[in-house]
């Protein structure tokens, strides 16, 4: 367990990756479109997908965290279990306080109708009908989920080396592109869109067990991978 919370502390060091950079960019785009919004003298309402940078960020940190301190971890002697666990557990700490932070901020936002000049920045619309918790608790699944992905991406990189994220990569693009002309063909765009509109709960609740899932690839693949 002292391993463990080494690992956590060493992570948490680097305040700068967790913490600074992905709310400097969030904060810029606030700060940006705060100045549009409030120039407009017809009050229009402005509807941006800014908030869209820090869970894609969320998932860059994903796959960059392994090459910056899993070498540095085992030249310590740390184990890789203390080392995936130590980094699960920071993952949960720092996604938890970044839920809880854009949810309030949702809330501050519709509460003064959009920091009174019309910007909707933090609140997802579609997510309006939920309570404050049911919010909180779909940023945080969602911001996990993602980190995860990429982390389980940068474990395969790790384990089998370049190669593996050309096969990886290519198998995407073929299945994506494959997907892409079925729905366009068969014109299945329209009622897909419509199912996701009317089950995106259902899709929330399943990343929970897909987070699970990515950590035992992920874990798997650390423990034979090279340092």
């Amino acid at each position: 367990m002292n391993r463990v919370k080494q690992v956590v502390k060493m992570h948490l060091r680097n305040k700068f990756t967790w913490f600074l950079v992905p709310w400097a960019i969030l904060a810029a785009n606030f700060l940006i479109n705060a100045i549009i919004a409030s120039s407009l003298n017809d009050g229009e309402v402005v509807n941006t997908g800014a908030i869209a940078s820090i869970f894609v960020y969320t998932f860059i940190a994903g796959t960059i965290t392994l090459k910056e301190t899993f070498p540095f971890a085992i030249g310590l002697s740390i184990r890789r279990k203390d080392y995936f666990f130590g980094t699960a557990l920071t993952v949960l700490l720092v996604n938890t306080i970044s839920g809880m932070a854009i949810t309030i901020l949702s809330a501050i936002e519709h509460a003064t109708n959009g920091w009174n000049v019309n910007l909707h920045l933090f609140e997802i619309k579609f997510l309006g009908d939920l309570p404050f918790i049911g919010i909180l608790g779909i940023n945080i699944i969602l911001l996990i989920n993602l980190y995860f992905i990429g982390f389980t991406i940068s474990s395969l990189h790790r384990r089998f080396g370049s190669m593996s994220m050309y096969i990886f990569f290519t198998a995407a693009l073929l299945i994506g592109t494959i997907t892409s002309y079925t729905m366009t063909h068969f014109g299945l765009w329209v009622e897909v869109a419509h199912w996701v509109a009317n089950n995106y709960m259902d899709l929330f609740w399943w990343m929970i067990p897909m987070v699970g899932v990515y950590m035992i690839i992920s874990y798997g693949l650390l423990r034979k991978a090279a340092v």
